[in-house]
């Protein structure tokens, strides 16, 4: 634990002196790696979707707030639909316009969430995501995590109804096809599931967190590997189908990066806790001060 303490002190000290640097080419790279993961895996072509344009458009983000990774993201999705079909380009710019809408009644904030939840979704952490949010974020979070969250599993639906929306299928039929399933998609039992119960857990753990109470942070995490638990009980109940394996192996590996954020962000000594009292013309103020565990304040485990 002292290793660790000294490596996050180190990691700390690095960011304060590089940040100019380090976080737009953590940006670029970020970037690339989501627009990347994502049009192979539901199998996007088309000239926006090669290699060099998503590096294109990652050396851009260099220059921009990680806000606008979604919609460069959608950018290149909106052209995949376009050679798709006309069709479901228009659905898909409606869809889009609808989360757009939604996201900006937050200003923007933690748009990239929107980019990030269906990344992880590929990467199989997405148990992680809502307690990392919780944790390191403000209460308004959890909708563009929502919005993530819906976006992934309709990127899943265009890919698994892609044949509906083929260019040489005549329009008539895409429409009466498209009645048929796109109500059913809105009513996916999962994505539902998924939706309001990642954006309780959130909710809980940001709560939790910033309770005044010895370690808010630790029984923030605690409670909220118990919610997405839950997920276990709730899909035989709904009549889902979940590989078990696959499912235990993200949700423990989610967990360890969960005691990682927990550790790298909030690691303090409750022992040396401290309520002070000052006073100015105008107020009292009563502070409770937790300090921090340092690395240096520990002796060397060799």
């Amino acid at each position: 634990m002292n290793s660790f303490r000294l490596f996050k002190e180190k990691c700390q000290k690095v960011y304060g002196q590089q940040d100019y640097w380090i976080v737009p080419i953590f940006r670029s790279c970020l970037a690339f790696f989501i627009f990347f993961s994502l049009t192979r895996h539901f199998s996007m072509v088309g000239r926006l979707a090669h290699p060099l344009a998503l590096l294109f458009f990652s050396l851009i983000s260099f220059f921009l707030p990680f806000s606008t990774l979604p919609m460069l993201l959608g950018v290149i999705l909106m052209s995949y639909f376009y050679q798709q079909s006309l069709l479901l380009l228009g659905v898909s710019g409606g869809v889009f316009l609808f989360l757009f809408l939604l996201q900006s009644s937050i200003r923007g904030k933690y748009a990239i969430l929107i980019a990030l939840m269906p990344l992880c979704f590929l990467l199989k952490i997405h148990y992680f995501l809502p307690i990392f949010v919780g944790l390191t974020m403000g209460f308004t979070a959890f909708l563009p995590l929502a919005l993530g969250c819906f976006l992934y599993f309709y990127l899943a639906f265009v890919q698994e109804n892609g044949k509906l929306f083929s260019a040489s299928v005549d329009l008539t039929e895409q429409l009466e096809s498209l009645t048929k399933t796109l109500l059913p998609f809105f009513k996916d039992k999962e994505m539902v599931l998924l939706l309001v119960l990642f954006s309780a857990v959130v909710l809980t753990v940001y709560f939790i967190r910033n309770a005044s109470i010895r370690y808010s942070w630790h029984i923030a995490v605690t409670v909220g590997l118990v919610m997405e638990a839950l997920l276990w009980i709730l899909y035989p109940m709904l009549s889902l189908k979940m590989n078990f394996v696959i499912s235990l192996l993200s949700y423990l590996f989610s967990a360890a990066l969960a005691i990682f954020t927990l550790f790298f962000f909030h690691d303090v000594d409750y022992r040396g806790t401290k309520f002070l009292q000052m006073e100015d013309d105008d107020y009292y103020y009563y502070v409770k001060a937790v300090p921090k565990n340092k690395g240096e304040h520990f002796p060397s485990s060799r």
